[in-house]
């Protein structure tokens, strides 16, 4: 199943980068551009200031943690200078920034060779890059070597946008996101965002014309991802992947045959568990799948934020009065791990006749459930290594308010799980696998959804 709004959600929750960190960061961008234009040493040597990279090609995510940042590249198109050396480009600004009370503790903390690096006290670093044109060519310097490197960042964002329109929609960008956020949540892989994004934007080829192609995004993410791994098992050691742009620069400089041996099982992984999610008709199973490709908060903001989750009739009433695992001082860490939960109604919980055993997975039911009866939660984890499981029961709607019955803190429990169908309405329960060594949430089902509706001749037992 494509799951089309739970990819939009889980895009806007978890992995672009947020509204007021991007406006931050552009409003860096034009601090610089002003402090360049108006500078005793370059001021007069001023053409332009560009963003390049994932910030000019949008596609730039959220850090998955507080431990990490984001950077934004911009290029700074200047006139040459008769007798400076390349080296000279890149110490002559360092040292003009350096002398601005803003930047002095700032810059160059990285050594990094072709850039002035900006280091803001936020949650992100800006690489400024000299760049000259002579002729038809644009170089950049590189102060390790003293030498000039040719470049050309305008046709790279060029062809990047040509290859983004074939696709439509922003679907490429939008993949590249969140292939970039599955290398960065689960350490499966670790390749440069240049290399990854020519990798993919690659995968898009010009006869790939008609709109049938890139429908929406769950089909460009499999599409793109398969032709991916294709590529990547025709070639068993490090390909050259050129700039298609400039053939003479190459993106794979820092990837050694193990990262890339790393890369390529990830990616096949992926691959072939997004081509099994694509293609499975069956709701639990296939939400399962794709959770395994981005982790167990995929799919779950959806549920728990919609207000039109309904069944047999019944709506999913306010639930603000649910705990969440901060409450508890418990952090959610992304891991293959899964939790599945299985459910059995039951006419007693001392009485173990079944009246039905068909609820599996966090999804809701079809099936009306009459009160007074009793369900038996099972949780099932792939999990490896020392937990606890922990419950959360979430009421909602008038019949448990008026009883004082609402409910929604996390309580620690074992694997199964007994409750009774006391108030109609629509409700939930979820569970959480924690690690006992580390206190952490290392996955969470998702919330089972049941209906409760009131029937005549229903009587407690």
């Amino acid at each position: 199943m494509k799951f089309e709004s739970y990819f939009d959600s889980f895009l806007k929750s978890t992995v672009n980068l947020n509204e007021t960190r991007y406006q931050t960061a552009k409003s860096a961008t034009e601090a610089v551009t002003s402090i360049l234009q108006n500078d005793e040493v370059f001021g007069d040597k001023f053409i332009d200031t560009r963003p390049q990279g994932s910030f000019r090609q949008g596609t730039i995510i959220k850090p998955v943690d507080s431990e990490m940042e984001f950077d934004v590249d911009l290029l700074f198109e200047m006139e040459a200078v008769a007798g400076w050396s390349p080296a000279d480009y890149l110490n002559k600004l360092s040292a003009q920034l350096k002398k601005m009370d803003r930047y002095k503790d700032k810059i160059d903390t990285r050594g990094k060779t072709r850039c002035v690096t900006i280091d803001y006290e936020s949650d992100f670093h800006m690489d400024v890059v000299p760049a000259i044109t002579v002729g038809t060519q644009c170089f950049i310097m590189n102060k390790t070597t003293n030498q000039y490197e040719v470049t050309d960042g305008d046709g790279y964002a060029q062809w990047f946008s040509r290859q983004n329109a074939i696709a439509g929609k922003k679907n490429l960008i939008k993949t590249i996101r969140l292939l970039k956020y599955i290398r960065d949540s689960r350490g499966t892989f670790d390749i440069k965002s240049i290399l990854l994004t020519t990798l993919l934007g690659n995968q898009v080829f010009s006869t790939d014309s008609s709109p049938k192609q890139y429908p929406d995004l769950p089909t460009t993410f499999t599409r793109l991802l398969s032709r991916l791994d294709t590529y990547l098992q025709k070639n068993p050691s490090v390909p050259l992947v050129a700039n298609p742009v400039l053939p003479t620069e190459y993106f794979n400089r820092h990837l050694d045959q193990k990262k890339y041996s790393e890369f390529r099982d990830a990616v096949h992984s992926y691959a072939t568990l997004s081509l099994e999610a694509y293609a499975d008709a069956n709701e639990a199973s296939s939400l399962m799948k794709w959770r395994k490709i981005f982790g167990d908060s995929f799919g779950i903001e959806t549920r728990e934020t919609s207000l039109t989750v309904s069944i047999n009739g019944l709506q999913l009433a306010n639930f603000s009065h649910k705990q969440e695992l901060s409450d508890l001082g418990i952090p959610f860490v992304s891991t293959s791990a899964s939790v599945n939960i299985s459910a059995g109604l039951y006419w007693g919980r001392h009485d173990h006749r079944v009246i039905n055993r068909t609820y599996k997975g966090a999804f809701p039911s079809k099936t009306e459930i009459q009160r007074y009866h009793w369900l038996k939660y099972t949780a099932t984890t792939d999990y490896g290594e020392p937990y606890n499981v922990y419950w959360q029961v979430v009421n909602t709607g008038e019949s448990a308010r008026q009883a004082d019955g609402l409910r929604g803190q996390i309580e620690i429990g074992g694997d199964e799980k007994w409750e009774r169908s006391l108030y109609t309405g629509v409700h939930w329960v979820e569970c959480f696998i924690v690690n006992r060594a580390t206190n952490q949430c290392v996955c969470r089902s998702g919330p089972f959804f049941v209906g409760f509706r009131e029937r005549a001749g229903d009587v407690p037992n």
